[in-house]
């Protein structure tokens, strides 16, 4: 999805794609990256998501990217509070307490901007960016995140009938992007029927959704 039908997205209040849930797969397996309260999680293209309301309540400080003020307004009219707004670059930065959400272009980002960043928590990010993206965003990333920093990735896929028991396989797009710079660790594979939260306004149809972690081959911990 380009910046514009983002923007034009939210501005037609057409947000059929937000969940109005916390998602229960990020609670069972953020685990898995054995962060510690107080840890800095990176969340792209975050809209309104519910999802920050659980991390900050767990103890984390949330740094959300978003390209749409509507969205960032109406995260925090949620919450009934009244955020700090300041430029941050060519950003302008909306905080309050434990969740700040940046307003602008994820790929105007940079290595200082993310500097302490320990998860990258990726709900279908890279998935709804086009596909002639998707490689500028994991390379972008790659360049910028600390080396540290693990990557908690969901995704919904079309199954792969020619594949046997993909559902348990790593997607071949997921492999090609990250494997020369991560270890990729297939954490959950299920077959389900759901919308597809690229194409919400279509009927419901077979998908798989999977669980990845993700970190640099160099980092152990």
């Amino acid at each position: 999805m380009s910046n514009k039908l983002w923007k034009a997205k939210w501005k037609r209040n057409d947000i059929a794609f937000h969940q109005l849930t916390i998602n229960p797969l990020l609670q069972q397996y953020l685990p898995n990256l054995g962060l510690a309260a107080g840890d800095r999680l990176l969340v792209p293209l975050c809209g309104k998501s519910v999802d920050m309301d659980w991390l900050s309540e767990s103890g984390f400080r949330v740094f959300g990217i978003e390209l749409s003020k509507i969205a960032i307004q109406a995260y925090f009219d949620a919450l009934q509070v009244k955020p700090k707004r300041q430029r941050q670059g060519r950003f302008i930065r909306w905080s309050y307490k434990k969740i700040e959400i940046w307003c602008g272009d994820i790929f105007d980002l940079t290595m200082a901007d993310m500097h302490g960043v320990k998860a990258f928590y990726d709900s279908a990010s890279l998935t709804a960016l086009p596909a002639d993206s998707r490689e500028h965003y994991v390379r972008h990333f790659s360049e910028n995140l600390p080396t540290d920093c693990q990557i908690l990735l969901l995704t919904d896929e079309t199954p792969d009938e020619q594949q046997f028991n993909s559902v348990m396989t790593i997607d071949s797009e997921v492999s090609a992007l990250y494997a020369a710079d991560y270890q990729i660790h297939l954490l959950h594979g299920k077959k389900c029927i759901k919308k597809d939260p690229t194409y919400p306004e279509e009927p419901k149809r077979s998908m798989e959704e999977k669980v990845y972690h993700i970190k640099r081959h160099q980092f152990s911990g």
